[in-house]
């Protein structure tokens, strides 16, 4: 007993749909997936910063001017520190004024998931982040906020906090 006719606009449409979930699973297979953001030197120095069982793991850098009397280049940073069984993410800015990593100022941005956004000459940085809400679970944060921050002679300060309740 046949339940459908292979000529019918349904084995049609059946036949179509398998076909078409076998490329797509072929194309998966091949397709490359994105490199992570690694900086093995400065992984290494951020590793001396923080107790031997703990982790790094850079999330976002982009290379900024913050102190003109410095030789090098500086980096601004967010960074995760992985522990045993906790994580926290760090903004950290960093100079390399002879090759070596030279640590300016750091804070630490809690559990929040943090990008940058900007970084001006003035030192003015700009981080998206979403942070729990009050009813969130740890997992899952849901707040929306551009969190801002300004470097000046070897200090972070948090400037002003805008929220976007509930928008991911």
């Amino acid at each position: 007993m046949r339940y459908f006719d292979d000529r019918s606009p349904f084995s049609k449409v059946v036949s179509m749909l398998f076909g078409l979930s076998l490329s797509v699973s072929s194309f998966a297979d091949t397709a490359i997936p994105p490199k992570p953001l690694s900086d093995p030197a400065l992984e290494a120095f951020l590793q001396k910063q923080i107790e031997t069982e703990e982790g790094v793991q850079i999330q976002s850098v982009v290379k900024a001017e913050l102190e003109p009397n410095l030789l090098g280049e500086e980096r601004v940073v967010i960074w995760t520190l992985l522990g045993p069984a906790y994580w926290s993410n760090h903004l950290s800015v960093l100079s390399q004024p002879n090759g070596q990593w030279q640590l300016l100022a750091t804070l630490s941005l809690g559990g929040a998931e943090a990008t940058l956004e900007a970084v001006t000459s003035e030192g003015l940085i700009s981080i998206t982040a979403k942070t729990p809400g009050p009813d969130d679970p740890v997992c899952c944060p849901s707040q929306q906020q551009t969190l801002q921050y300004r470097y000046a002679k070897g200090q972070l300060v948090e400037l002003k906090t805008e929220s976007k309740i509930g928008k991911p």
